[in-house]
């Protein structure tokens, strides 16, 4: 008898969570009589199955994924792009005010500017693509949770839709 009410008080908070987390749930139908004891106990034990099966849980929060933080090349610009915006900056220079020394400091660090803002744009692009990734995983996740719920309350002899 007590662990009848464990498993009634389980099934309960069960689905009184998945109500919560997904309120668009399947519609069930007990095309066979069952008590509401009995499809609270069958409602908990096919969600606990479809769980294990997928991974998936809908009574849990969603998490928002965080991609992993990959730096970019550290270091800042090559070598070549260091060269080319001090010699950019020499020619600039040394056409408007005849010192190409500053001219070509200032091309390396127009060159720096531009190589960082590159790594910054390839790591949002990468971040973007690993969040993606992760929602689409968990959108599958998700269907082979319902699948397998459907499945398990169908052979218990319920209507699914």
């Amino acid at each position: 008898m007590k662990r009848a009410i464990l498993l009634l008080a389980l099934a309960t908070a069960g689905i009184a969570s998945c109500a919560a987390a997904a309120p668009a749930g399947p519609v069930i139908y007990p095309a066979k009589g069952q008590l509401p004891m009995q499809q609270d106990r069958d409602r908990y034990e096919c969600h606990d199955w479809a769980r294990a099966q997928s991974g998936y849980d809908p009574a849990q929060p969603q998490q928002p994924g965080t991609p992993s933080q990959q730096p970019g090349p550290a270091g800042g610009p090559s070598l070549n792009e260091m060269a080319r915006g001090a010699a950019s900056g020499a020619a600039v220079a040394e056409l408007t005010n005849h010192d190409a020394g500053r001219g070509a400091a200032a091309g390396i660090v127009a060159s720096s500017v531009v190589a960082r803002v590159r790594e910054q744009q390839a790591m949002q692009a990468r971040q973007a693509q690993q969040a993606s990734q992760l929602q689409a995983g968990r959108n599958q996740a998700r269907s082979i949770y319902e699948r397998g719920f459907a499945a398990c309350m169908e052979a218990r002899g319920y209507v699914v839709k």
